[in-house]
């Protein structure tokens, strides 16, 4: 009688503890997605402080323009007090300085006054007063231009993104970790990639054998409970429900998931440090017919057709 009250207890001890660890993956998922949204309004606002500070340098230019101006306004009364003639020059006109030195005589060396070594002074003060303004304005200028030439870079567009066709050939489960699947995947290459993913609560593992699915193959490597893994497994994906995300039928491991209107060719590696994937995530979906879509346009195959989900429509991609 003792001994199955004690199994009756264990069995529900059990329970409690599946369903807290079922609760707290959801939670790890919930909280991963906080952090890439957070991760998003630090891009934004970094953009937006470069904007304001690229106008304040703008209006800072715009002033010692104008302070040059000045300067040099000031400069030519300064030579015409002085008795220097000022001589104004046609646009396009080329001076020899032999021209000048037959017309006009040379000066005679003279002892020079107090007063001419002051008004000399006063020219060579004007002078370093305006090549100094005229440095500061230069400074500007080159600080703006970074921010002029960002506008030429490529865009943060889904093109960065080497999304491939692969096939996971094996899977098991991770040794150190009880949600996680090592798999084993073919992308077209040489060799198969090595790919960690969290899909131990979502897709059962004799459902992970030999399965095609959409690969995200130039992340950086990083190492997941002491294996690395070399790409990442693409699914629609909510707090409750994740799936993986199939190729059309036909596709081969390699092929490339292209989409119409996005042009160019992917990264090589992405740098973390930019955030590019990122930035490109948020716009990843699947339409109300689970047809996976970036800003709209389906993930597609060409000539074989388009990626989808089983079942999830309208949800995130990640």
């Amino acid at each position: 009688m003792f001994l199955s009250r004690f199994l009756v207890k264990m069995a529900a001890n059990n329970a409690v503890l599946n369903r807290l660890e079922q609760k707290g993956a959801e939670a790890d998922q919930v909280i991963e997605y906080l952090k890439q949204q957070v991760a998003l309004l630090k891009e934004k606002a970094i953009l937006q402080a470069s904007l304001r500070e690229e106008k304040k340098l703008r209006v800072e230019n715009a002033k010692l323009k104008k302070e040059i101006e000045g300067l040099k306004q000031e400069l030519i009364q300064a030579e015409i007090r002085n008795g220097v003639k000022q001589v104004t020059v046609p646009p396009g006109t080329t001076l020899s300085t032999a021209s000048f030195s037959e017309d006009i005589p040379q000066p005679t060396a003279v002892t020079a006054s107090s007063g001419s070594k002051d008004q000399i002074k006063g020219e060579d003060e004007e002078k370093k007063k305006k090549e100094k303004v005229e440095k500061k304005g230069e400074k500007k200028e080159k600080k703006q231009q970074p921010a002029a030439g960002s506008s030429d870079a490529k865009p943060v567009d889904v093109s960065r993104l080497d999304l491939r066709v692969g096939c996971i050939i094996t899977a098991e489960k991770h040794p150190d970790a009880d949600t996680l699947y090592v798999e084993q995947v073919d992308v077209g290459e040489a060799s198969p990639r090595t790919v960690v993913s969290g899909l131990v609560k979502h897709v059962p593992l004799d459902k992970m054998q030999n399965r095609m699915a959409v690969l995200l193959c130039n992340l950086k490597p990083a190492k997941m409970r002491g294996v690395v893994s070399q790409a990442m497994v693409m699914c629609a994906s909510s707090p409750e429900k994740v799936e993986i995300l199939a190729p059309p039928p036909g596709a081969v491991p390699g092929d490339r998931i292209t989409f119409e209107g996005f042009p160019g060719d992917p990264e090589k590696e992405l740098n973390p440090k930019k955030k590019i994937w990122e930035q490109i995530q948020p716009d990843l979906h699947t339409n109300d017919q689970c047809v996976a879509t970036y800003k709209g346009v389906p993930f597609e195959v060409k000539g074989k057709g388009v990626c989808r989900a089983e079942t999830m429509a309208n949800s995130g991609i990640k």
